[in-house]
């Protein structure tokens, strides 16, 4: 017997967003939040430019940015945390974590003024189900 995965509608409209952001692919998973964002209602809208927001904050990561990563990382926080942790199919909860995680580093980073920064620490988008 085939087991089937329900996916709510929500979801199924970002899984390409989670699966460019998952894949490192930031800047396209910025551009396919970034337009969900422009259609999106009010119920959503903060989450999903806190989605733009923290796939912006890796882009700036991985391209040595890390002034530019900082900032888009604490306002991608700020406004995920507005909402339940667990949204459109998504463990905020975790996600928010990671994001501490990274801002915690990238500030210790910044501190010390060492020469390079770990990327071991990116967020990884998980959903469940």
């Amino acid at each position: 017997m085939a087991s089937f995965i329900i996916i709510s509608s929500r979801l199924k409209d970002i899984l390409h967003g989670i699966e460019l952001f998952n894949d490192a692919d930031f800047f396209s998973a910025h551009d396919f939040f970034e337009e969900l964002w422009f259609e999106s209602d009010n119920d959503d809208r903060l989450f999903l430019q806190g989605m733009v927001q923290v796939s912006v904050g890796c882009y700036h990561l991985i391209s040595g940015n890390y002034k530019g990563a900082l900032s888009q990382l604490t306002k991608s926080k700020e406004k995920l945390r507005k909402y339940p942790p667990i949204y459109c199919g998504i463990d905020l909860k975790k996600l928010i974590n990671q994001i501490e995680l990274l801002v915690d580093e990238i500030t210790r980073f910044n501190f010390e003024k060492k020469k390079r920064l770990s990327l071991n620490n990116i967020p990884v988008i998980q959903i469940v189900q």
